[in-house]
C-alpha cells in the first residue's frame, strides 16, 4: 500500500484545512482524484475520471463481498520492519514480496507511526487506530494479489477503455491506477471501515507535499507494493 506524493503543487490553506476537505470528499471524487494525479490521466475529462474510479469502487467491494465472513490477515507470511516505509516521496505501509515458497508481506512500522499521526492530525483517531491501519494495509496487498489474475482481466472488461482502434478493431486498454483504486474499496469494505483508506492516503499525500513542496523528480507512482 503506497502514497505517493502528488506532482501538483498543493491547495492553498493549512494543512488542517485540506485535511477538512479531504474529509468532505466522496469515496468517488478521492478515487477520482487519485486517478488524476497520474502523468498519463492528466488531459482526461473529470466524468471519465470519475466514470473509471466508480467502476473500481464497485470492482473492489464486489470483490469483498465474494469472499464472505470475518476478515483474517492473508497467506503468506507476514513480517514487520522497522524502517524503510517513509521517504520525503512516498509512504509504504506494506509490499509483498514474490519470492516463491519463501514469499512475504513485509509491513513497515515507520509507515504506520506516520499515519497514525496524520490519522491523530486530521482528527480521524478513532477511524484509523494503528491496528485498523495495518489490517487495511494488508487487505490492500491481497487485493492486489488477487487481481493478479483472471480478476485483473475482469476489472479490464468492465471499465472498458479503448486504448487503440484500428478501423472495426479495437484493442481494450489498463487505466493506470484503476487497480489501487479497487485495492482501497476492497480494503474499505472487507476490514469494515468507518471513513474509506482513500482518505487517510489523500491526507498523508497532502502531508508529504506539506513537508516538501517541491519533491525531487517529477510524476507520480501509485503502483502496489509487490515486487518480484
Amino acid at each position: 500500500m503506497n502514497t505517493p506524493t502528488p506532482p501538483t503543487p498543493p491547495h492553498r490553506g493549512s494543512l488542517r484545512e485540506r485535511y477538512a476537505r479531504i474529509a468532505d470528499q466522496s469515496e468517488e471524487e478521492l478515487a477520482a482524484d487519485l486517478l488524476s494525479l497520474t502523468p498519463t490521466h492528466g488531459g482526461r475529462d473529470r466524468e471519465q475520471l470519475r466514470g473509471w474510479a466508480a467502476t473500481a469502487l464497485e470492482f473492489g467491494r464486489a470483490m469483498a463481498d465474494s469472499r464472505g465472513g470475518t476478515w483474517a490477515p492473508p497467506e503468506p507470511r507476514i513480517t514487520e520492519r522497522e524502517r524503510g516505509g517513509v521517504s520525503s516521496r512516498e509512504v509504504l505501509l506494506a509490499e509483498y514480496l514474490h519470492r516463491g515458497a519463501r514469499s512475504q508481506v513485509v509491513v513497515y512500522t515507520d509507515a504506520l507511526t506516520f499515519a497514525q499521526r496524520v490519522a491523530r492530525a486530521a482528527g480521524w483517531s478513532e477511524d484509523y487506530t494503528r491496528d485498523t491501519v495495518r489490517q487495511a494495509a494488508l487487505a490492500h496487498e491481497e487485493a492486489h494479489r488477487m487481481l493478479h489474475g483472471e480478476l485483473g482481466r475482469e476489472l479490464r472488461r468492465r471499465i472498458d477503455h479503448t486504448a487503440l482502434r484500428f478501423g472495426p478493431l479495437r484493442l481494450r486498454g489498463h487505466v493506470v491506477g484503476a487497480d489501487e483504486i479497487t485495492a482501497h474499496a476492497y480494503a474499505h469494505r472487507r476490514c469494515s471501515l468507518r471513513r474509506s483508506p482513500l482518505a487517510l492516503t489523500a491526507a498523508i499525500a497532502a502531508a508529504l507535499t506539506h513537508r516538501s513542496p517541491h519533491p525531487p523528480g517529477s510524476g507520480s507512482r501509485t503502483t502496489p507494493g509487490d515486487r518480484p
